[in-house]
């Protein structure tokens, strides 16, 4: 099951540096699905790592699940990142969906009507993304995958 190295940034490199900024990882789960967990700052210094994690999980699956819930900020250059990847998954017959975030996500993808865009769900905190995410490849292997998985959602919070 390939599996990427998690992507952290460069400071990470030094035993007496601060925490990663950003931590980006991505997992296979089987059935053609890929689970990407961020965690920490998304600003333009580390959108590439976004960039490149999606990227390497689109490589090997159609359906991406990109977890938001861990992400302290955002800005509009991780918004382009995840609205590219969405276009790229779509434009190959694949799909993005996102797990909410918290609610200064939330807030980012309203002010730039990225929400229009994106297909997004909620999940508890206490929920297996693995077993979220054999649902998801399940519904894509049974002709559902051009629905979305919530009802034309608009940036309020919902269950999934």
């Amino acid at each position: 099951m390939p599996q990427a190295s998690v992507v952290t940034s460069s400071t990470a490199a030094s035993s007496h540096a601060a925490p990663p900024k950003c931590v980006c990882s991505w997992e296979a789960g089987g059935s053609d699905a890929a689970w990407v967990h961020v965690s920490g700052e998304l600003d333009h210094a580390t959108s590439p790592q976004l960039r490149q994690t999606v990227h390497d999980a689109q490589l090997h699956a159609l359906l991406v699940v990109l977890d938001l819930r861990e992400v302290t900020f955002m800005e509009s250059s991780a918004m382009h990142v995840i609205l590219d990847a969405a276009s790229d998954l779509r434009r190959t017959g694949g799909r993005l969906i996102l797990v909410r975030g918290p609610a200064h996500v939330d807030r980012a993808l309203t002010l730039t009507g990225a929400c229009d865009e994106l297909e997004i769900f909620d999940l508890a905190p206490n929920e297996p993304p693995a077993q979220v995410l054999l649902q998801l490849a399940q519904r894509s292997e049974h002709g559902m995958s051009q629905r979305p998985l919530l009802p034309s959602w608009s940036c309020r919070r919902t269950s999934g």
